[in-house]
């Protein structure tokens, strides 16, 4: 990465390969079962793209748009776009760039049940367990971070920027060298 201030994580290379080594999980899975791939926007775009092309399966996809906003001491999450959605009796995996505190997640998962899908499962670029405040699981994850670190790239955005990088980084840290190559 020539970018000052960003560190590379994961290559092209490595993503693609986790990606398929999780669509194969998936179609294993989802043999013969209805499948929904609903993408948090806009962080898991590129995920969707990868993971759809790459399973064996049938399946459909939609996009959908989760907010949560800190007005002083309440906070409020709301879903605030969605492609329209017809989840009755299907498996629903929701893709997303990063599971923090499992707020989203929750709201969602509990948004999502009033329309019977059969089953709802996560998958994330990045898991970040260790900053749950909320009990998810997330079913199908790509990495795994301890770190408290920005991640972008692969989708993933921060202030607008980089989200274009093939690559996953981090902003801001002084490591050096690129795992997962």
């Amino acid at each position: 990465m020539h970018e000052t201030g960003l560190t590379v994580k994961y290559t092209e290379s490595a993503i693609q390969e986790r990606v398929s080594e999780i669509a194969e999980q998936i179609s294993r899975d989802y043999a013969d079962r209805p499948l929904v791939l609903l993408s948090i926007l806009k962080g898991s775009a590129f995920f969707l793209a990868d993971l759809s092309r790459r399973l064996t399966v049938p399946h459909g996809f939609e996009f959908i748009n989760v907010t949560r906003r800190q007005t002083g001491a309440s906070e409020s999450t709301e879903i605030d776009f969605s492609t329209p959605l017809s989840l009755e009796g299907k498996d629903v995996i929701v893709l997303k760039d990063v599971v923090n505190t499992g707020v989203i997640e929750t709201y969602l998962s509990n948004q999502l049940r009033s329309d019977r899908p059969a089953s709802i499962r996560f998958a994330a670029i990045i898991d970040k367990p260790r900053d749950r405040r909320s009990s998810v699981l997330v079913d199908y994850v790509l990495f795994s971070s301890t770190d408290n670190e920005v991640w972008v790239g692969y989708g993933m955005e921060h202030a607008g920027r980089h989200g274009n990088l093939g690559s996953i980084a981090v902003l801001g840290s002084s490591a050096s060298g690129a795992e997962g190559q």
